[in-house]
């Protein structure tokens, strides 16, 4: 029960957290997925540690720069700076070094980017309610697939990287998403989305915010952790609560630019 509690607490505050960024103010939103990024790179950082892996300061600085460069597009220089990380791995004196690289690539792709890209929702028309019904697809799905996973759940989903996961959990949960985002048009009147255009976009994030899930899951198993970090009480850390988000949020950009023409 104590468990429970504290799990539903940091849960509940979490999510206020992120309502309030997303409506109020840019620069909140800024400095907030800033902050999450740092904590991300952090958590990355130090479970490649516990298993030889060192990654360079450079991680962090470049890592910072991208983040802040994605506000306003620049891909020629989100790319430049990933290949000076192979420049300073040619003069790190580790002995794998350009494991060091690699490795400090794909986390810059896989956490500062995505919470980069978050920033360019508030941009487009009415973007800040584009982000905030990413964030509530994510959150409905994860609880509808809890839900019915405990009450009907028996075939497992990819057993082998995520044993807990269920079909009946991930079925139920995206019959269920796709629902009630066709009738996402009452809660944001304000965007030009058509009841299929919300459910499009809803099944993006329901298709790469699962495989954003599976692939965190896959990373921690291949170093024996069972969670990210311990910054979030009866959550983990933030890779793992933000496991489906950065996965999604590059896709769903693509879909509203693409094909939804927002």
């Amino acid at each position: 029960m104590k468990t429970l509690i504290t799990r539903t607490t940091t849960g509940i505050a979490f999510v206020a957290l992120i309502i309030a960024a997303v409506l109020t103010s840019r620069l909140f939103l800024f400095v907030l997925f800033l902050i999450f990024a740092g904590l991300g790179m952090y958590e990355y950082r130090t479970l490649l540690q516990k298993n030889n892996v060192k990654l360079p300061i450079a991680f962090y600085i470049i890592g910072l720069l991208v983040y802040i460069i994605t506000l306003d597009g620049g891909l020629f220089w989100i790319l430049a700076l990933l290949f000076a990380l192979f420049i300073v791995g040619l003069f790190s004196k580790q002995e794998q070094s350009f494991q060091s690289v690699v490795y400090s690539v794909f986390g810059i792709i896989w956490i500062v980017l995505p919470f980069g890209l978050i920033n360019r929702l508030p941009l487009l028309s009415e973007g800040k309610f584009l982000l905030l019904s990413i964030f509530i697809f994510i959150w409905l799905y994860d609880t509808f697939a809890y839900c019915v996973g405990m009450l009907i759940g028996r075939h497992r989903l990819f057993e082998r990287i995520s044993p807990k996961k269920s079909w009946e959990g991930a079925i139920g949960s995206t019959i269920l998403t796709l629902i009630v985002a066709y009738f996402a048009n009452l809660l944001f009147p304000m965007l030009p989305l058509t009841s299929l255009q919300w459910m499009g976009l809803a099944l993006v994030i329901i298709v790469f915010g699962t495989l954003g899930d599976l692939t965190e899951s896959m990373f921690k198993r291949q170093l024996s952790v069972k969670d990210s970090g311990t910054i979030l009480p009866g959550h983990g850390g933030i890779l793992d609560r933000f496991d489906s988000l950065l996965f999604a949020v590059p896709f769903a950009l693509l879909y509203l630019e693409y094909c939804a023409a927002v």
